[in-house]
């Protein structure tokens, strides 16, 4: 990642790795997704390849032909990580986010720029280690259930032997 004052970096090759994964996760070809698009093959090819600059235009219709989250197909990009945008591509988490940072824009208005940093980082760190804590508890919860389940259609099944 650039330092300040070094200029805009290529984001080509972390985009189209984004676009990609994205659309092999959504169990699309090239040639389907460039058909929801309404393009032609060869400008869809350029625009997964990451030629160019962002396209949000065509950013919005990919998400819209592969059912993904725009704006955790964004965030993938600005934090560097392709597996964000597959991770937030059905549970859509960054619109969901979005939509309640929208909600808070309108609520609170010009007094966000009175809150403190620290309180931005504890509140932001309580509400992401309470949503870690839910997904490791769901995580249990089911490894509980198939263990329990497993037994049962063990316990169920004939015991080998005459």
């Amino acid at each position: 990642m650039g330092q300040l004052g070094q200029g805009p970096q290529d984001d080509g090759p972390l985009r189209s790795a984004v676009l990609k994964r994205v659309r092999r996760h959504s169990g699309l070809s090239a040639h389907d997704v460039a058909s929801g698009l309404n393009m032609p093959l060869r400008t869809y090819e350029h625009f997964e390849a990451g030629h160019g600059r962002l396209n949000l235009d065509y950013l919005h219709r990919f998400a819209e032909v592969t059912g993904s989250d725009f704006y955790g197909l964004l965030h993938a990009i600005a934090i560097g990580s392709p597996e964000f945008a597959v991770r937030t591509a059905d549970n859509k988490f960054m619109t969901t986010f979005t939509i309640f940072l929208q909600a808070y824009d309108r609520k609170m208005g010009d007094r966000i720029r009175d809150l403190d940093a620290r309180a931005l980082i504890a509140a932001f760190g309580e509400m992401f280690e309470a949503l870690a804590e839910v997904g490791d508890q769901r995580a249990d919860e089911a490894a509980a259930f198939l263990d329990e389940g497993r037994e049962d259609l063990r316990s169920r099944r004939p015991k080998p032997g005459r």
